[in-house]
């Protein structure tokens, strides 16, 4: 069983997104805590590194457009770095146009 860890960037785009999306993101990153490194079709590794997130490593897809961002701590440990609205952008371009915090 892993233990999920957010980060600070990741609780700020959480309170930006609206109820009906909050409630959908918070069931799937529940679900991680017993499944993060299993590959779904919503659920995959990351193929490449992202500059603004170098550490980054699995991508979790939430109602077709929004993407958790996380990796494993430890290998008990889900750190979520990011919740982002991707839309038709590739991961990395809606990550560079997603402002740090």
């Amino acid at each position: 069983m892993y233990e999920i860890d957010w980060s600070e960037e990741a609780k700020q785009d959480v309170r930006e997104l609206s109820p009906f999306v909050r409630g959908p993101v918070f069931a799937a990153v529940d679900l991680l805590t017993h499944q993060a490194e299993i590959e779904t079709r919503n659920r995959k590794r990351l193929e490449g590194r992202f500059d603004e997130f170098p550490e980054a490593s699995w991508e979790l897809r939430i109602l077709g457009d929004h993407r958790v961002i996380y990796r494993i701590v430890e290998r008990r440990t889900v750190r979520i770095l990011r919740v982002i609205l991707k839309g038709r952008r590739t991961t990395a371009e809606a990550l560079k146009r997603s402002p740090k915090r």
